[in-house]
């Protein structure tokens, strides 16, 4: 690659008026994308350039418009003929947070790219403060928690100075990723792509899994990889490529979210790798059948997805392997929201993953789930809104479904309850938010015993240091936390 950047993926990339799009330290981008096309020195981590880059262009900061120009030099950097293999996940990674800040309101129903676009030209175009109104009258009136939680994202973007900016920069996102679908489906095919537990086949197959237009690439490719199967000669380690043709995990996540319920060719393809003794595989060819066909799921691959919840894996080792962690969304979370998609179908599903869903999630992403879990068994948070303490009566007879998530709610830690985001999520449903009151309510009794005097005292320490996010996707890499890879 030539240093001054006249050759190479990172061409023109002096060209461009970093400063103006991301007016807090754009003038540093030029330097920290020539550190990730050099590899920063690592390939087991992000690396400082990484971490830095992801700081001035992060979403919703003053420096994302300048993440469409950001996104397209990232691909261009995985791509390159130049750029080493076990480093491509790294500007993949990258890519993925600035395509997808906001992962829940994406799931569990596909986004209308043409719908979005014109929302977006229409917000561009119209009066701020009509168009923060109307945001706002969007996300009282959320018919469901997915547009709950599209409305609330794309209300705290527009309530910012440069709110329009914010909106037009992450659709402008979008529209630089699809223009590479055909470059980042070249990233699944060659040895070198798929091997390693960061294997940049799988990092590609997290980004194009949320490109609707990337369906067909991603489709025919899985097809040719599938048919005939060939089983794997040995248990295969997670994220890595059963022998013969096969598949990584994470082309069945994308499979799942792209391809349309009325493809015959799509079920077949699922129904082998259900079958090819592959644990990984199979667990997420059984997700991704019940994401593709809803409320028309098969039983066996619910079966299934229940079976692997009782594997040493467990779910969160599971959907770990083959789903993206995706800023401070665990790949659970995003599994048990998607799995919403087949309605009263996979109510029993979701359900025996509530707990473990819980146990693993924390901050937004644990009311996240709280609200969808609270819709699954309320119904909507809109019916429930202006109804007051007068409609609850705690003497109502429960349904078993509802007083499994009331119950499932109820092993919150303690500590958890003083967050806003859960307090203001069951009181959207009406429900006591004071932890004893709620456990009364549920019928639950508090086990919670006192600390002693010496374990009061002990510190107990924290896995991401005292400002960290919790972790996973790039966040994991920059500020630590476990990995089921």
């Amino acid at each position: 690659m030539d240093a001054t950047t006249h050759n190479g993926p990172l061409r023109g990339v002096d060209d461009i008026d970093w400063r103006a799009l991301a007016p807090t330290r754009g003038e540093e981008i030029p330097a920290l994308l020539r550190d990730i096309a050099a590899g920063d020195g690592t390939t087991t981590g992000p690396g400082e350039s990484l971490s830095t880059l992801y700081d001035i262009v992060r979403f919703p900061g003053p420096g994302y418009p300048a993440a469409p120009a950001v996104a397209g030099f990232l691909i261009d950097i995985a791509c390159a003929p130049s750029t080493p293999s076990p480093v491509r996940w790294r500007p993949l990674s990258l890519l993925l947070e600035l395509l997808v800040p906001a992962a829940p309101a994406l799931v569990p129903h596909r986004i209308d790219v043409a719908q979005w676009s014109d929302e977006v030209a229409w917000a561009a175009a119209t009066d701020l403060d009509k168009v923060r109104e109307q945001y706002a009258a969007w996300l009282r009136e959320a018919p469901d928690e997915q547009q709950y939680r599209r409305m609330r994202h794309r209300f705290d973007a527009i309530s910012r100075d440069n709110g329009p900016a914010l909106l037009q920069a992450e659709l402008a996102v979008h529209d630089t990723v699809r223009e590479r679908v055909e470059d980042l489906l070249g990233l699944l095919d060659g040895e070198s792509n798929r091997r390693g537990l960061e294997a940049p086949a799988e990092w590609a197959s997290y980004v194009l899994a949320f490109v609707p237009e990337a369906a067909e690439g991603v489709r025919t490719r899985l097809e040719k990889a599938l048919s005939p199967l060939t089983a794997p000669s040995a248990p295969a380690l997670p994220g890595s490529s059963p022998s013969g043709p096969g598949v990584i995990s994470a082309e069945l996540f994308a499979l799942g979210m792209l391809a349309p319920a009325d493809d015959p060719s799509v079920t077949v393809t699922l129904t082998h790798a259900m079958g090819s003794g592959h644990l990984y595989n199979a667990f997420a060819a059984a997700v991704a059948m019940a994401t593709v066909h809803g409320e028309k799921t098969p039983g066996e691959a619910l079966e299934r997805i229940a079976e692997g919840g009782r594997t040493r894996m467990g779910y969160h080792g599971l959907f770990g392997d083959s789903w993206p962690h995706c800023g401070r969304i665990e790949p659970e979370v995003l599994g048990f929201l998607a799995l919403g998609r087949g309605g009263t179908t996979t109510t029993a599903t979701r359900l025996e993953l509530l707990p473990d869903v819980l146990a693993h999630s924390e901050g937004d992403s644990r009311a996240v789930v709280v609200g969808a879990a609270l819709e699954m068994a309320f119904g909507p948070r809109a019916q429930h809104a202006g109804d007051g303490e007068e409609s609850r009566d705690e003497s109502a007879d429960l349904s078993e479904e509802q007083l499994r998530v009331l119950w499932a709610i109820a092993e919150i830690p303690a500590a958890a309850w003083e967050d806003s985001e859960l307090v203001d999520t069951l009181e959207a449903w009406d429900l006591p938010s004071g932890r004893a009151d709620f456990l009364a309510f549920a019928g639950v009794e508090d086990d919670t015993e006192e600390p002693t005097e010496g374990e009061a005292e002990e510190p107990r320490p924290s896995p991401s240091g005292p400002a960290a996010p919790s972790g996973g996707g790039l966040l994991r890499r920059l500020f630590g936390g476990d990995s089921a890879r």
